[in-house]
């Protein structure tokens, strides 16, 4: 799609992005916690099964194998979104790193699929 619509391509990448892209577990519920997927996602984080820097290397290869940063002949939209999106991976990193030295103590949450077992976040 790049090489046929550069120009389109690159605002819809753009638009869903800045979207965001929600993970279908996002839903889920086990009828006691609303904030079950929080929970979920920074277990999973923790213990390095999906982290916010393998979203990070995966917008970052996209961003390369597509060579949105190479794009040639957009209009000043497509330029306006292809900066955002050529900054978005190093903007995210920093972001992270930010996060991860603030030294905050998670708390320890129940969890009801293992029988209200409590987990360190």
């Amino acid at each position: 799609l790049f090489e046929v619509d550069p120009d389109y391509t690159v605002l819809a990448f753009a638009s869903i992005m800045k979207k965001k892209i929600t993970m279908p577990a996002h839903l889920m519920y086990d009828g006691q916690e609303d904030n079950l997927f929080e929970h979920f996602s920074a277990v999973a984080q923790r213990l390095g099964v999906y982290t916010a820097m393998d979203y990070a290397d995966i917008l970052e290869f996209l961003v390369k194998r597509w060579n949105v940063a190479g794009l040639t002949g957009l209009s000043g939209e497509g330029r306006r979104a292809q900066d955002y999106l050529c900054s978005l991976g190093p903007r995210f990193r920093k972001l992270v790193e930010r996060a991860q030295g603030s030294g905050k103590q998670l708390p320890v949450v129940p969890f009801s699929w293992i029988y209200g077992r409590k987990v360190q976040l």
